[in-house]
């Protein structure tokens, strides 16, 4: 193992190894587009459409999301999470799990905004911007959280250079508040749990919507 990866925090690691291959994701993505735009283009401008592909992208990862709980039930599906479930224990994989469909969505949302996810700075953006979004939302109970304008601001200050540093930075602070809602019982992360099935749907939805805005103003 390298000094780079030892350096990981351990969320990110098991993200990592369970992610979907960029590339993928931005096939399936362009092909839901042109879907769209055969059907849509004689009737609505080229950014209604995306607007709606947005929307449908979030729809579905939101769903896809909810299931999330019970990672053992997935293991023959998701490739790779059974290594990451032997690695790292049940509750970072519901962790992973989750933040792997955050990071997916915010790649396909990308993607549709022009962005080319199979750069590996684009990847880094996607990271940060989905780790930030799902940071902003756990700590919205407490009061800290922050508005779109402020939220941007964040992104900004960590996308400068879409650094693998940034994203270290980025997913330790994700792991530790997740770690810390956990603990609290603000939200019940746990193995086999991660946040229910409606709160994870509806954490997975407001993120979409946090890098839904950041992209399209960007």
């Amino acid at each position: 193992m390298s000094q780079s990866l030892a350096k990981k925090p351990v969320l990110l690691k098991a993200i990592e190894l369970i992610l979907a291959d960029p590339g993928e994701i931005r096939r399936e993505t362009l092909k839901l587009k042109e879907k769209y735009l055969e059907k849509y283009r004689d009737s609505h401008t080229e950014e209604k459409i995306n607007e709606m592909i947005i929307r449908k992208i979030i729809s579905n990862y939101s769903y896809y999301s909810a299931f999330v709980g019970g990672a053992t039930a997935l293991t023959g599906v998701v490739p790779g999470l059974g290594t990451v479930m032997a690695a790292f224990g049940g509750a970072t994989t519901d962790m992973a799990l989750t933040m792997k469909y955050q990071v997916e969505m915010t790649m396909a949302i990308a993607t549709i905004c022009g962005h080319d996810i199979g750069l590996e700075e684009e990847k880094r953006l996607c990271f940060i911007v989905a780790g930030l979004g799902t940071i902003n939302e756990a700590v919205k109970k407490g009061g800290k959280q922050v508005g779109n304008r402020a939220f941007n601001e964040l992104i900004k200050k960590y996308v400068q250079t879409a650094s693998a540093q940034a994203v270290k930075e980025v997913f330790k602070k994700v792991g530790i508040t997740l770690s810390r809602k956990a603990a609290k019982k603000a939200i019940p992360f746990g193995v086999g749990v991660v946040i229910g099935f409606s709160a994870n749907k509806v954490l997975t939805y407001y993120v979409g919507n946090r890098v839904r805005k950041f992209f399209i103003s960007n």
